[in-house]
């Protein structure tokens, strides 16, 4: 275990369950650090916005920014029961399979699906972590993220059917793409003959922390289908957005 890690977290869970500002000694004390040591790590998370000096007292106390972690991670648990009856709206308005997925280390990871009631349809299970730079609920959370985390999807991008993005600047293009128009659209890029739209989810802070979306073959996706899918998809994105507290016109 790195040492240095384990005191800076047990510095800031100290600050976290405070019930005002706290002065450097009683940091140190409660933590067993040197008034030195306890000094610096609260400098560093400081630095970090983790933590603030209060303007009268100098004393130290967390962020909201601890808050706002919380509130990411607790969202992405919650999601499922909050997105369930607006995947099944979505399922019966566009009569295609629909996907709910969370981004992981570069993957969308999905996190429940209802399959298309057709005989043939786009299929994926729960679990399953497919590259997000290729799939459509995977492009529609990706492009909202930081620059390091788009940068480090397209430092490995692999063909996994001749239309997969495959240079750098291609995705940043696709991405742009996404912003402006607010959903991502894939042709067959992961899977041979899927089309997929999707948009993202945010949380009551505005973050992006999940994608949702309709796929179907090709053959069935026609342009009218795929407007008719994009446009349930983003009232799909919106409503569950908004079931978790999300207001746009306060963002």
């Amino acid at each position: 275990m790195e040492k240095t890690v384990a005191k800076a977290f047990r510095v800031l869970e100290s600050l976290a369950r405070s019930d005002g500002p706290r002065a450097l000694g009683d940091v140190a004390s409660d933590c067993d650090l040197t008034k030195s040591n306890a000094h610096r790590l609260l400098q560093t998370l400081t630095e970090l916005r983790y933590v603030r000096q209060a303007p009268e007292s100098r004393n130290y106390e967390a962020t909201l920014r601890v808050w706002e972690l919380g509130t990411g991670v607790f969202s992405r648990f919650d999601i499922r029961t909050a997105a369930a009856p607006y995947l099944r709206a979505l399922q019966e308005e566009s009569g295609e399979s629909v996907h709910l997925s969370i981004f992981d280390n570069g993957d969308a990871v999905y996190i429940d699906k209802l399959d298309s009631q057709q005989a043939v349809g786009a299929y994926i299970r729960v679990g399953d972590r497919v590259p997000a730079y290729c799939t459509a609920t995977g492009r529609a959370m990706l492009a909202f993220l930081d620059e390091p985390t788009i940068a480090e999807a397209g430092r490995n991008l692999q063909r996994h059917t001749d239309l997969t993005i495959s240079r750098p600047e291609e995705l940043i293009a696709a991405l742009n793409d996404v912003r402006q128009r607010g959903f991502a659209l894939t042709r067959g890029e992961w899977r041979q003959g899927v089309v997929g739209v999707a948009a993202p989810i945010r949380s009551q802070t505005g973050t992006v922390i999940a994608g949702v979306g309709a796929a179907g073959p090709e053959d069935r996706m026609t342009d009218e289908q795929v407007d008719l899918s994009t446009r349930a998809t983003l009232r799909t994105a919106e409503a569950i957005s908004r079931a978790l507290g999300f207001a746009p016109a306060a963002a």
